[in-house]
């Protein structure tokens, strides 16, 4: 017994000195990023790599993918602007209904029901009321549209038709809430469109903040390709922002650090943002985290995330116009460094989970209208190989507003069109595909392009039929309208 004893001893010694070894370990690598993260954050000398201040205009309108996004994006913003007399109206897309975890934590039902998901979405709605009455808002000044969490990369890939509505897990295809802007809203990508042009034209913006094309949260890209594809579409002239929300090592650290700032992740200094930053004082940092904490329903799960937005300033980026050329040759795309006739500049190893060789992390998208075809490559970090998908999305916007998609999917180095509504160009012949060391390209006759005013690009690479990566969704103009000449 008494060996037995001595045994158990020793056995829970070794064990308490694993856990202690653990804790030590992984504790020294959390101070570790903690503290490098922290020097990162209070280095006032990067201030001066980026744009500075905006000229923001007298009516701004702020377009949020879920309620809280609007505050942590530019919660100072609206403070400052309110009491300098501008007029704010804010837009909340979805009412974060979709939010599983929320769900149980706040409704706790015994078993979730559609109803249930409903339920948090008013108690969402309530919340966004109360924050921005901290910031100086009304009820008044917010719209709900009552689209379905989640469900917005659907709206803008898939549901995009009337006669295809998405359904969400409220158990509804359109808006079950009374006090939604459009109160039969149909979740599909055309109502949205549709809201969001009647929103502009009532408000009549000088300003529009809207999410950051690369935030790698499905429901705020798509929210920020439905917004620019609109302003895009109808020629609205506002000034446009965007911020950000979700990416990776994003904001850092995750912690309430008032006296430290909000800079782009390293990732995506190069890829045709311009970054400003929007200095906010003490009193709206103090109204900014007062209106954090009015999320209940997300501070208890995410607390120290929605704090870490609370710095001494905002971040929006701006994007310059693109142009593709047009030319009476056949583009080389085997020649040079850098991938000819690029009009997207995507930012590379800034996803853990991509590959290390990298056939599967994107670099950049070439567009060029050659003689009579339209030409379209792709460039990975890797070689391009064949165990990858890759696709190539195109909108194009004509004069008249009429609109035709593009969809060429590559597998095995062999290209299929995608026919997905009445929108998409329905190709007829085979789509010859050319491949060169980290470089794939296709070209499409311009016959079934025509002369588009404008084309809104994207470019995703999958393994297995899974995501990998995709590149932030561009609008690129002929070279005929501005700057390319």
């Amino acid at each position: 017994m008494g060996r037995n004893f001595n045994f158990a001893k020793k056995k829970h010694f070794m064990t308490g000195l694993v856990i202690i070894a653990f804790v030590l370990f992984y504790g020294m690598g959390f101070f570790a990023y903690f503290y490098t993260n922290i020097g990162y954050a209070i280095d006032r000398s990067r201030d001066k790599l980026y744009a500075g201040s905006i000229d923001i205009g007298d009516r701004i309108l702020i377009i949020a993918p879920h309620p809280d996004d609007e505050n942590v994006g530019m919660g100072g913003l609206i403070y400052n602007e309110t009491r300098l007399g501008k007029k704010i109206k804010v837009v909340v897309v979805t009412n974060g209904d979709g939010f599983k975890r929320a769900v149980k934590n706040n409704i706790k039902p015994k078993n979730i029901e559609p109803e249930d998901y409903i339920k948090l979405g008013l108690m969402r709605q309530k919340e966004t009321i109360s924050a921005m009455r901290q910031l100086g808002l009304s009820k008044d000044d917010i719209i709900f549209l009552g689209y379905a969490d989640g469900s917005i990369r659907d709206l803008w890939e898939e549901n995009w038709d009337y006669d295809n509505p998405h359904m969400s897990r409220n158990g509804n295809t359109k808006t079950p809430y009374d006090n939604s802007f459009d109160k039969n809203a149909i979740y599909c990508g055309k109502n949205l469109v549709k809201n969001l042009r009647q929103i502009i034209d009532d408000f009549k913006p000088t300003d529009i903040f809207y999410p950051d094309p690369d935030d790698m949260h499905p429901d705020h890209w798509a929210v920020s390709n439905f917004v620019k594809f609109t302003v895009e579409l109808y020629d609205y002239k506002a000034h446009m922002y965007s911020y950000l929300v979700h990416h990776y090592q994003w904001p850092e650290p995750w912690a309430l650090l008032p006296a430290a700032a909000l800079y782009p992740p390293l990732s995506l200094q190069n890829v045709g943002t311009r970054w400003h930053i929007y200095r906010i004082n003490p009193e709206a940092e103090k109204a900014k985290q007062k209106a954090v904490r009015e999320y209940r329903t997300q501070f208890k799960i995410m607390g120290t995330f929605l704090d870490a937005f609370v710095r001494r300033n905002e971040l929006f980026g701006t994007y310059e116009n693109k142009y593709y050329k047009k030319t009476g040759e056949v583009p080389d795309f085997k020649k040079g460094r850098e991938l000819p006739y690029k009009v997207v500049t995507a930012s590379i190893m800034d996803n853990p989970l991509l590959r290390v060789e990298g056939n599967d992390d994107i670099k950049a998208v070439g567009l060029v209208q050659g003689g009579d075809k339209y030409f379209f490559a792709i460039e990975t970090r890797g070689n391009v190989e064949k165990n990858t998908d890759y696709t190539l999305n195109a909108i194009f916007i004509y004069k008249n507003r009429d609109i035709r998609r593009l969809k060429v999917f590559i597998r095995n180095f062999k290209a299929t069109s995608i026919s997905e509504n009445d929108e998409s160009i329905a190709l007829k012949q085979p789509i010859p595909v050319s491949v060169y060391k980290k470089r794939i390209w296709f070209s499409i006759p311009k016959d079934y392009i025509g002369d588009p005013q404008k084309v809104f690009l994207n470019a995703i690479t999958s393994t297995a039929g899974r995501y990998a990566d995709k590149t932030a969704w561009r609008v690129v103009k002929p070279e005929s309208q501005g700057e390319g000449k």
